[in-house]
């Protein structure tokens, strides 16, 4: 089983994923921890980028893989794990959810409650308010390259939509008991 995870900034996919391969017993890989090393020296974001070719070596090792679930905001340079995806998630939550849970993702990470991989700053905090314009906008255009994927994904909207997921989708498509993991 391939999934991969996409949506913007606060939309849940980090604890879909997470959900996911706890459920599944499929590691769970955050592309952001693929294209950034946490690194403290760097005092505006917190992380340096890797080299191009070490994310692509990265990336490429894991979607080689038989199952995996991948969750990103839906990268271009990532765009082969889509295509080598079984099932693309696509999570909608609304813009007031997702602003909220910026929101309060910035106050516990500046209050040591929640790790992150950057620093939680101000700037940062713009960025996070910008990524989530650029989706809004279709600047990202990432709902323009999901359309030649409709016949596997899958658009989550609501908890309730992705409880259901979780419930009945996995057992009644892939056969999945509640108690079942793959290997």
């Amino acid at each position: 089983m391939r999934i991969y995870i996409v949506g913007s900034v606060a939309s849940g996919k980090t604890t879909l994923a997470k959900e996911l391969s706890n459920k599944l017993g499929i590691k769970c890989t955050h592309l952001d921890g693929i294209v950034h090393i946490k690194d403290k020296t760097n005092k505006e974001w917190g992380s340096i980028r890797r080299a191009d070719e070490e994310i692509n070596r990265l990336f490429k090792s894991t979607i080689m893989k038989p199952h995996w679930i991948i969750e990103d905001a839906g990268r271009k340079m990532f765009s082969e794990g889509m295509e080598a995806a079984g099932m693309i998630i696509h999570l909608k939550p609304s813009i007031f959810v997702r602003r909220m849970r910026v929101m309060t993702r910035f106050f516990k990470q500046k209050f040591g409650m929640e790790e992150c991989i950057y620093t939680p700053s101000i700037h940062m905090l713009k960025f996070m308010f910008k990524a989530l314009n650029n989706y809004e906008t279709g600047k990202d255009d990432l709902e323009a390259r999901l359309i030649q994927y409709t016949n596997k994904v899958v658009i989550l909207s609501s908890g309730k939509e992705i409880k259901k997921f979780m419930e009945s989708v996995l057992q009644s498509e892939y056969g999945i008991r509640k108690d079942e993991k793959l290997n």
